[in-house]
């Protein structure tokens, strides 16, 4: 389910022909976006909140960093439901000013979510796999929210769109992970420590991929053969 959501957010534009009205593609793009922001707020109430409790039976091994933990998870969970309304208003070019604040906040929750990861990342005790893949999650959200705002800083729309999509695939593997790490176990593929990293880095990566994939392939099918 939190795959398909993946996929859905990096082709909401190709699923779309281009003889579609603007109403239609709006509408298309609307139902999808709702849809991701419902499956992250379940997974909000489901995973995210349990930790507002502050017990040690809750954070387990991250007790002694649980502060770190909180802040990261709080900040993420900013990020992961503004994220689709942030890419509504983008799409539909409603709201100019309110979008325009909106992603300074999205900006921001990556940012402290991200710097926090790294705190995690590198005091891990699930072995340097793991904690690579944390910090490879942190670095890749950073970059790709970064590209975002160079680009609009310089009126490059499309490609602002495009990096909004990938930074927000990234932030979704908060979701992922939580999906393939019990997937992982349930298949008795490895050690536990091989299973969060495998986790780890393949809740984000593989999903990058993928929508780097769907972007350029778009660009590549749109320009007809000679």
């Amino acid at each position: 389910m939190w795959q398909n959501a993946h996929a859905m957010t990096v082709t909401l534009d190709s699923q779309i022909p281009a003889s579609a009205s603007p109403t239609r593609a709006h509408r298309t793009a609307l139902i999808v976006l709702s849809s991701i922001f419902l499956a992250g707020a379940i997974f909000v109430v489901k995973a995210a909140l349990p930790y507002l409790s502050v017990t040690e039976a809750q954070f387990e091994g991250y007790w002694p960093r649980r502060w770190w933990l909180l802040g990261h998870i709080l900040t993420g969970i900013v990020a992961l439901l503004s994220g689709p309304v942030q890419l509504w208003l983008g799409i539909s070019d409603q709201r100019p000013a309110l979008h325009r604040r909106l992603g300074y906040v999205y900006m921001s929750a990556v940012g402290l979510s991200a710097l926090a990861g790294y705190y995690l990342a590198f005091s891990t005790d699930f072995g340097v796999a793991f904690g690579s893949g944390l910090a490879g999650l942190a670095t890749a959200w950073l970059v790709t929210t970064g590209m975002a705002f160079a680009a609009i800083r310089r009126q490059l729309y499309e490609q602002h769109k495009e990096w909004m999509i990938r930074s927000y695939v990234v932030t979704a593997a908060f979701v992922a992970f939580r999906v393939v790490f019990p997937l992982l176990q349930q298949s008795g593929v490895g050690t536990v420590q091989e299973q969060l990293a495998m986790a780890a880095w393949g809740a984000w990566a593989l999903p990058l991929l993928i929508t780097e994939a769907v972007i350029q392939g778009r660009k590549i099918l749109a320009v007809r053969s000679v």
